[in-house]
Formats: structure tokens, C-alpha cells, sequence
């Protein structure tokens, strides 16, 4: 198997475990309650604003506009508070791990979690890019490429055989700032379209839906960087050491798993 360059840091087995286990119990998304009431607030301000502006009420339009500048900037405030909060949260976790040497496969009073996942990484990159996909010891899996402006990605394993291709349908939008993946796509096998790929508009937590049609019917679910199957926890999807991560359990790795995650920036 080829060797890529080297990944910048190595993911130790408790960092690994940290980052599956316990960073989704200390990291909070704003909630969808949140997003309603702050968005009903501006929308009452920007009423009242209209209001003073079109009927020539003073009072009102310069209490909306007062009322508006306060909320916004009240909700900045709020809303990069919270992703401070949570980014304290995760360093203070992942610090536990560091400098803590790989023991979990050595210890035979203790199972290994990820005997039976599959670990996979690629650096963050940008439409157009062509990077590799590897293990966590630098191994070569998979070849990715795209041509600048191109609709497609394709993935070829190490021997530089074609795995699939990626066809993006829809671009970058979402209301909610979760993962960065398009809207809808579509991964195809040879001649074959073997998954559909959507994530619906929402004000709440970014949720992927995978629809897959071969080798037989199966749908996941991807929230929160849970990846989940029968809403059973198969896998996750996190970001360290500059790299994207699927550690998913191995009997549930599927192509469209793997088309999301290359298509994922």
C-alpha cells in the first residue's frame, strides 16, 4: 500500500476515544429554541422600524431601530459566546489526552473499542482541490480528485482504480452553520446511482440523510457528527489535527458514507 506524507499529528488512542465519546457530551449547538425566539425578536423590531417608517411615526421607528441594533448585537454576543464555550470545553477535554501513550489495545482487562471500526482522514480542502484519503498511520486509501468548478468528485483506491463518483447537485446553503456539505448529492458506482444524498434546509442542528439503493435498501442518519443507522450510534465524524476523521464501525462502512465524507470541506 502507497504511503502519503505523513499526517501532521498521529491520533493517540485516548484522543481518538475523547473525540468519539466524550467531546459530543460537552459540546452544546445553539438550540432550535434559541433560533426562534432570537428570530422572532429581530422580526418584531424590524416590524416596529417598518411601521414607524411607512406611517410617519417617529417613536416607533426609532424604537425599532434601537430595538434592532440591540438585538443583533445582543445575539452575536450570545451566539459567539456559546461557540467559545464549547471550544473551551473540547481543548479542556482534549488536553487529558496529551502526551497519554497508546495503552487502550494493550490493556487485556479492557476491550478495545475500535477493533472493529474503520478510521479515515483527509485534510480539510476546498472544491477542485485532489487530496488523499488515509488511515491514522499514514497509508494511502484513496485518491480524490476534482477539476476546478467541476460537479464531480472522484474517488480511486491506491491502485488508482475508480471506488465512485460524487456528483454535487446542490451547493453550500443551510441556515444553521453545521457541516460543511452541500445541500444534495448523488454517488454513483461504474454506470449506477447507488445513493442520494440530502441535507433538508433547517433552523435547528444540521441533519444528512443517506439514502442508499445498492448493494441493498439502507438509510443513516448524520447529526451532530453522529453517524447513525436504525438510530443506533455507528460512527462519527469529527475535526483534529487539521484533518476530518470517519471512525465508523466497519460492518456499517458504506460507498455513501464515503462520498459524504470526501465531499465534506
Amino acid at each position: 500500500m502507497a504511503l502519503a506524507e505523513p499526517p501532521p499529528e498521529r491520533l493517540s488512542d485516548y484522543e481518538r476515544a475523547i473525540c468519539y465519546y466524550t467531546l459530543p457530551r460537552v459540546s452544546y449547538p445553539v438550540s432550535f429554541g434559541l433560533i426562534v425566539a432570537y428570530t422572532l425578536c429581530l422580526l418584531q423590531a424590524f416590524a416596529a422600524l417598518i411601521y414607524g417608517l411607512l406611517w410617519d411615526r417617529a417613536a416607533f421607528a426609532k424604537g425599532g431601530a434601537a430595538a434592532l441594533a440591540v438585538i443583533v448585537v445582543c445575539g452575536v454576543v450570545v451566539f459567539m459566546a456559546r461557540a467559545l464555550l464549547n471550544e473551551l470545553r473540547m481543548r479542556r477535554a482534549l488536553a487529558v489526552a496529551r502526551g497519554v501513550p497508546d495503552a487502550i489495545a494493550d490493556i487485556r482487562d479492557i476491550p478495545d473499542p475500535f477493533a472493529d471500526h474503520l478510521l479515515i482522514r483527509h485534510p480539510l480542502h476546498t472544491p477542485g482541490d485532489m487530496f488523499t484519503c488515509t488511515d491514522n498511520s499514514g497509508a494511502v486509501l484513496y485518491f480524490v480528485e476534482s477539476a476546478p468548478h467541476s460537479a464531480w468528485w472522484k474517488v480511486k483506491d491506491a491502485q488508482d482504480n475508480e471506488v465512485l463518483r460524487v456528483h454535487v447537485q446542490a451547493g453550500w446553503w443551510s441556515f444553521s452553520f453545521g457541516e460543511g456539505v452541500p445541500s444534495r448529492l448523488t454517488v454513483h458506482a461504474g454506470d449506477a446511482e447507488i445513493a442520494q444524498i440530502r441535507r433538508p434546509f433547517t433552523f435547528a442542528t444540521s441533519t444528512i440523510q443517506v439514502r442508499c439503493e445498492q448493494p441493498r435498501p439502507k438509510e443513516y442518519e448524520v447529526r451532530a457528527g453522529g453517524v447513525y443507522q436504525d438510530k443506533r450510534l455507528v460512527g462519527r465524524i469529527y475535526y483534529l489535527h487539521r484533518s476530518l476523521y470517519l471512525d465508523i464501525e466497519e460492518a456499517e462502512f458504506h460507498e455513501a458514507i464515503l462520498g459524504l465524507f470526501v465531499a465534506m470541506t
